[in-house]
């Protein structure tokens, strides 16, 4: 015989009551039955981090706003020589831009750099950057038409052992054959940054730097470039860190040395490598 009771008890069981016309209104399960909303966990995206020489900062930032405007990337400054002593110490570092050949090698040698990953990435040049309001033209010798500081300022580069601007400045300016007056005014700062920093508070009004310092400095002009037989001319190299190579990191230098890069470079005071 049909038994009401145990199928109103199975209705309830099931979520549902049986109403008198005959039609199915759902009701509240039970706690137990009740499934929980699961909770998301924001998905952390890690930033490749990028270890280059301190002018290249800013060059980097507006060639990687037009090609690859979502990227996440960490820039972070290292000199050639602080590169082999960062790489021992970070594990995190994807890729690294020098601009010495002999750093390079010393890399290679110590299997730090993937071997199959070398680009050139952009040349650069020595050339003398000033304050706008605090140079005025002199003349060097023929054919060198350059602006040097007002009499008595100093004029700073980068000296030291352990940067290739260390090496490469005095060789620049000694095809210049500055007169003893303008020897005398040179000031050797530890690092490009402490160069940078002088010039952009007005500490020294001129300094002899890589015209990639003036990107997005309005207040630094060029005052002059060597003759192109006399120029000194850096070359900067981009390389994948051994056990970093990923489609990410393939990816970010394919970013930095594709042809809309390539044609940006000019924009930010770089040269075709």
């Amino acid at each position: 015989m049909f038994n009401r009771s145990k199928v109103a008890r199975r209705a309830v069981v099931l979520g549902t009551v049986l109403l008198a016309g005959g039609a199915l209104a759902l009701t509240a399960l039970p706690a137990w039955a009740q499934t929980k909303p699961v909770q998301m966990r924001p998905v952390t995206v890690k930033a490749p981090v990028l270890l280059v020489p301190y002018q290249l900062i800013e060059p980097l930032k507006e060639i990687l706003a037009e090609t690859a405007p979502k990227r996440p990337v960490s820039l972070q400054a290292a000199s050639a020589g602080e590169i082999m002593a960062r790489l021992e110490t970070d594990a995190a570092v994807d890729l690294v831009i020098t601009d010495d050949p002999d750093q390079r090698r010393q890399l290679l040698e110590a299997e730090r750099l993937d071997l199959a990953s070398e680009q050139v990435f952009a040349r650069d040049r020595i050339v003398l950057i000033a304050r706008s309001e605090r140079a005025t033209p002199i003349r060097l010798r023929p054919g060198v038409n350059l602006v040097v500081p007002l009499e008595g300022n100093l004029i700073g580069m980068v000296g030291g052992t352990n940067d290739t601007l260390a090496r490469l400045t005095p060789r620049f300016l000694e095809s210049l054959r500055l007169d003893p007056a303008s020897v005398a005014l040179l000031q050797a700062f530890p690092s490009m940054a402490d160069l940078a920093s002088a010039l952009d508070d007005g500490q020294i009004p001129a300094a002899f730097a890589p015209a990639s310092l003036l990107l997005h400095r309005p207040h630094l002009e060029l005052s002059g470039t060597a003759p192109a037989d006399l120029e000194v001319s850096l070359r900067y190299t981009l390389d994948i860190v051994a056990g970093r190579d990923s489609p990410e990191t393939r990816a970010l230098r394919d970013a930095l040395t594709g042809p809309l890069a390539v044609s940006l470079l000019a924009r930010t005071g770089l040269m075709r490598p």
